[in-house]
């Protein structure tokens, strides 16, 4: 190492300390010399077609691999990545967004671009500050990096001008704040008294009930998890980050944790005690409140945000600390302790689980139109073991997330509990960067596709062959349900009739194949996986209500009333 160092090699320097090898972004005035420096560095560089198309790609790529992101922009730029940043803050996606801006001298005073990065960034994400000199990059991003990956983890932003990118610094500058034993900051334990209380209080329950959420997906050992379950005796479901942290198949496993989506998962109103792995009492659990839990229901709250600990409703017991460490000490005392089978418990749960997706498979025997069942039938014969999949968009996507099983960790993405949608072309274009040698499949509806289907240019161009299922109904389709249940008519929720997305990929230089009935689906299905790059099926599926914009439409009129 010279003595004398750029601001940019300083960022760069860093970057590689933290493990970083692969960068998203898109160039820009305000980034030009970092970009300069760091095209020379063994990272692996993806040029998005839009900056939120970056930030969802970074997303994706940091909760598969779980390790913290990076996502570059102009100030411009920065002000695209905002709703992304937005959305992997609901994601929990350690994704660390830098941008640079104008020189610092002309700060204030109107220089080009000029706005308020930092305040913007700062309601949507964990952390915001413009670095203050060249010499305390280093400093700055350690503490980005820190902070996304600690506790709830979640984006941080940072604004680096442009002249402390080329400025000449001491190389001691990084050697000071090189990341030493702050580079892992998951492993704080809980208090073991209060691991012992809750461990006694799941032993003495007769319907207990384990929901595994997104800070579990983010720190949890699978194989740890496999056995506290196999332990406890106790049932287990999943979401998010966490999907599949034991698989579907397993004997105590009964699938997703989207109540509207299983009715396995809905007998929470039966449970008398209740353990949350790192999953949120938000509005997919009713904060807490019954329904959906039972009036007497106990719960035992694992988190690593003090912030969440007590929220909605105070936990019978609440646990403070990383789930990885955290799902350690639960097993080691439970191990201590002699558990009975439930028998009644499972078997209630097993035959619900059961009828349910039997009833789901039977929409496939619908005649023509289409119905989203025949394609998440088809496409299951496809799909190798560790393939991952994300899921974008509304009734169409739910029938397909409520009936493709998950036997790996780490291979499914979804809309996140804020709810954007457009998400899953750039979600699969980080899950192919992350998995460069596994299948990746988007399934997602032509209205999400709209968002950022120009990303499938950036999947030509990267080589990233990821296979998208499109369904095409035509209308935005959760919406336009629930338009008609409650208002008789929808309003900004019907689309062009036929349109040929599939010749969009085409033209983008990707494969792509149109699929108007059930017999044309499996042949274009294989034709398309084996195809050696990234691939679009537009698929004409019938407007079909899911369980998700039923429930909605339930919730709704009986507030009404």
């Amino acid at each position: 190492m010279t003595d004398k160092l750029t601001g940019s090699d300083l960022l760069n320097l860093s970057l590689k300390a933290e493990g970083v090898d692969t960068l998203f972004g898109i160039a820009g005035d305000h980034i030009l010399d970092m970009l300069d420096r760091m095209v020379d560095e063994p990272f692996r560089m993806i040029d998005t077609r839009h900056e939120s198309g970056a930030v969802h790609a970074a997303d994706s790529y940091s909760r598969i691999l779980r390790r913290a992101s990076v996502a570059l922009s102009t100030t411009p730029g920065h002000a695209n990545a905002v709703p992304a940043l937005a959305n992997a803050l609901h994601s929990e996606a350690p994704v660390v967004n830098i941008a640079g801006s104008a020189d610092s001298p002309n700060l204030g005073r109107g220089a080009m671009q000029e706005i308020d990065q930092v305040g913007i960034a700062r309601p949507v994400t964990k952390g915001a500050w413009e670095v203050p000199s060249p010499e305390r990059i280093p400093e700055f991003v350690a503490l980005a990096f820190r902070t996304a990956l600690s506790g709830r983890q979640g984006p941080v932003h940072l604004t680096i001008p442009h002249d402390y990118q080329s400025a000449t610094v001491d190389a001691a500058d990084f050697e000071r704040y090189a990341p030493r034993e702050y580079s892992s900051p998951t492993r704080v334990l809980a208090d073991p008294e209060r691991v012992r209380q809750a461990v006694k209080l799941l032993n003495s329950a007769e319907r207990p009930l384990i929901f595994a959420g997104s800070s579990a997906g983010a720190t949890a050992d699978p194989e740890v998890v496999r056995c506290l379950v196999e332990t406890t005796r106790a049932p287990f479901v999943s979401e998010d980050s966490a999907r599949a942290l034991i698989p579907d198949s397993h004997p105590y496993s009964f699938g997703l944790g989207y109540l509207p989506l299983n009715r396995a998962a809905q007998m929470v109103r039966d449970a008398d005690v209740v353990l949350m792995l790192g999953k949120r009492l938000d509005y997919t659990l009713g904060f807490g409140g019954s329904p959906p839990f039972n009036a007497n229901v106990k719960t035992i709250v694992v988190d690593p945000s003090a912030a969440q600990i007590g929220r909605a409703r105070s936990g019978e017991i609440s646990i403070l600390g990383d789930l990885g460490p955290v799902c350690d000490q639960l097993k080691a005392e439970a191990e201590r302790l002699a558990w009975e089978e439930r028998t009644d418990w499972i078997s209630s749960l097993r035959r619900t689980h059961d009828a349910w997706l039997a009833e789901l498979y039977e929409l496939a025997r619908s005649p023509e139109p289409m119905h989203p069942m025949y394609v998440s039938e088809a496409v299951q014969r496809y799909l190798e073991d560790d393939a991952h999949i994300t899921f974008d968009g509304g009734d169409y996507c739910h029938f397909l997330r409520a009936s493709i099983p998950r036997e790996r960790p780490f291979r499914f993405h979804n809309v996140s509990s804020f709810g954007m949608i457009g998400v899953g072309i750039a979600y699969g274009l980080g899950a192919q960067a992350a998995l460069p040698d596994k299948q990746c499949v988007v399934a997602t509806g032509d209205g999400s596709f709209g968002f950022n289907g120009m990303e499938l240019d950036t999947m030509v161009r990267h080589n990233l062959p990821v296979k998208i299922l499109l369904g095409n109904n035509s209308i935005w389709g959760i919406d336009w349900q629930i338009q008609k249940g409650i208002y008789g008519r929808p309003v900004w929720t019907d689309l062009a009739q036929g349109t040929r997305y599939d010749l969009v990929a085409k033209g983008l230089g990707a494969y792509g194949e149109n699929v108007t009935t059930t017999e044309q689906l499996e042949p274009a299905i294989k034709r398309a996986f084996d195809y050696n790059g990234p691939a679009l099926l537009n698929i004409e599926v019938g407007q079909i209500i899911s369980p998700v914009a039923e429930a909605a439409i339930d919730r709704k009129m009986g507030s009404h009333g």
